[in-house]
């Protein structure tokens, strides 16, 4: 007698890239002789068909920032469970050994097992620097401008926060958004996360940031991020999160929302930080809907932006706090390392310019060396809240690793307004020396009125590598560490705006007015790393240990 269950298919996932069978067993008692005669039915079987074209080259600055999952390959950190069904049919033939008699019982039973395929799912990423481009640098999810919103202009000195290229300028009373229609992005049960930056101004109104909508009024199929009674705000639709800081400065901030599928958690990020968490949400459900940067459909509203936003990043996969908080406030990072030394690792690609450098051995892998002239530099140009920046009373930080051959009265790093002259800069960081010998020498902190500084540091040995950071905060004004070991802090004290964005120099040395730090850097410079937050002792002391 045959015995035979029947199980209805289920939906296959688009990309199932592998599978594995788990098939039950039997115990078998020892005096029972099984032979199986196995038939396999194939109409269920299912094999990964992934094709697509190779990528287009990435900018120097994304292939250096690219995380340790490529984009568009296969990766294993997220695997959803598929229920397939593989049709296993298993005839059981027994027989019972009495004495040296065989007795056959015959054919009784067909066992057939359900399996339970998972499917690995292909993070798809896509990336809109809005450069004066509505492309995707990846040359997949390309947009179309909705209503015209306007680039913004290429040879501003005061946009965007990055420094480097444009933003798109959204106008809510004429509608305008950015869209990306073909080919679908799929964000429906899985990870992902969007990122932006935003400049924001406070406003009684919903202004949309992000969405994509197969049903406006259906629990989990309309994704929308917009910014509420000054909050970030997200809803899959009947599944919300409201963020928990009210912005009330109008000012440039870094957005991010996370999605867990593994976790089943939403999160959202200001500025790096963590600012909401719910768990228990289930996932997006939409399978299609256009994606909207600029406005977001809210069940009959559609709500739309104004002001700016720049580089947005979307990515089927749930970024860590640690890459959100990088993207966020890193703001360029120079390794000085072969075969680009002067190309800014970090996310937002500004990338410097050297001359009469060399690249040489250094502290970690290569660093650049300066010959001591004033030819002999390096130079990177759009840092926003720094001294001779944008704005004033932001934190910022910066750290580097210094090893010098002449150690009297050198500047280290010089800040310039976008105009470059000496009424528009300061020695940030110097080495001093009162004797006027070239082999002692301590570090100064913001030259200013001939020989004086904010702070005057510890000595420095010539030839020697040292790790110097240097951090900012209104509360703690100027702070000093050296080695990794906290030195002191100026307390409360501002520096100079000059609402347009800053060039940072290393080895060039204009006599800035007022400074008495002259002579330009010889030695080695390397792992320049600049942020836009006040990096803490554990931060510091990571940097400092390379």
């Amino acid at each position: 007698m045959l015995f035979e269950r029947r199980i209805s298919k289920s939906a296959i996932s688009q990309l199932e890239v592998r599978q594995k069978k788990y098939i039950s067993s039997l115990e078998t008692p020892k005096n029972v002789r099984l032979h199986y005669i196995e038939e396999t039915n194939n109409n269920n079987q299912h094999h990964s068909k992934i094709s697509s074209p190779p990528s287009p080259p990435l900018s120097p600055h994304l292939q250096k920032y690219k995380t340790s999952t490529q984009e568009s390959t296969i990766t294993t950190d997220n695997i959803n469970q598929i229920p397939t069904i593989s049709k296993h049919s298993k005839l059981l033939v027994t027989a019972i050994v009495f004495n040296d008699s065989l007795i056959y019982f015959g054919i009784f039973f067909i066992e057939t097992t359900t399996t339970t395929t998972t499917a690995s799912t292909v993070n798809v990423s896509a990336y809109w620097s809005f450069d004066n481009t509505t492309d995707d640098s990846y040359g997949v999810y390309n947009g179309l401008l909705i209503n015209n919103p306007l680039f913004t202009t290429a040879t501003a000195t005061n946009l965007p926060y990055v420094g480097n290229g444009q933003a798109l300028t959204f106008t809510s009373g004429s509608s305008q958004s950015f869209a990306v229609s073909s080919p679908f992005f799929n964000l429906s049960y899985t990870s992902f996360t969007f990122e932006a930056w935003i400049y924001y101004s406070t406003t009684t109104s919903d202004r949309g940031i992000f969405g994509q909508c197969q049903c406006s009024t259906c629990t989990n199929q309309c994704l929308y991020l917009i910014m509420r009674n000054n909050r970030l705000y997200v809803d899959f639709t009947s599944n919300y999160l409201s963020g928990s800081t009210a912005i009330t400065t109008t000012y440039w901030y870094h957005i991010a929302f996370v999605y867990n599928y593994e976790t089943r958690q939403q999160i959202l990020y200001l500025n790096g930080v963590q600012d909401a968490i719910k768990s228990n949400a289930q996932p997006y459900q939409g399978q299609n809907g256009s994606i909207h940067i600029g406005s977001a459909q809210t069940y009959s509203t559609t709500c739309y932006y104004q002001s700016y936003i720049d580089n947005v990043a979307l990515t089927t996969r749930a970024k860590s706090s640690v890459e959100i908080l990088r993207d966020a406030s890193l703001m360029a990072y120079y390794s000085f390392d072969s075969p680009n030394p002067t190309v800014d690792s970090g996310p937002n690609g500004l990338d410097g310019i050297s001359s009469n450098t060399a690249t040489v051995s250094g502290r970690v892998n290569q660093a650049m060396r300066f010959l001591g002239s004033s030819s002999s530099y390096f130079r990177a140009y759009g840092l926003y809240q720094v001294p001779y920046g944008i704005i004033i009373s932001k934190p910022f930080s910066m750290a580097l690793w210094i090893n010098p051959s002449s150690l009297y009265n050198i500047a280290i790093i010089q800040m310039f307004s976008s105009t470059i002259s000496l009424f528009s800069c300061e020695t940030l960081l110097g080495i001093y020396s009162s004797s006027g010998s070239t082999t002692s020498g301590q570090i100064i902190v913001h030259n200013f009125n001939n020989y004086a500084s904010y702070l005057t540091g510890p000595f420095v040995t010539q030839n020697i590598w040292t790790h110097i950071s240097l951090t900012y905060s209104v509360t703690n004004g100027y702070t000093l560490y050296v080695n990794g070991v906290l030195f002191g802090s100026t307390g409360t004290v501002s520096y100079v705006q000059s609402s347009t964005l800053a060039y940072l120099y290393i080895g060039y040395t204009l006599s800035c007015s007022g400074n008495a730090v002259t002579s330009s850097y010889q030695g080695y410079i390397d792992e320049l790393y600049i942020y836009n937050r006040e990096l803490s002792q554990t931060d510091v002391t990571s940097l400092a240990n390379p």
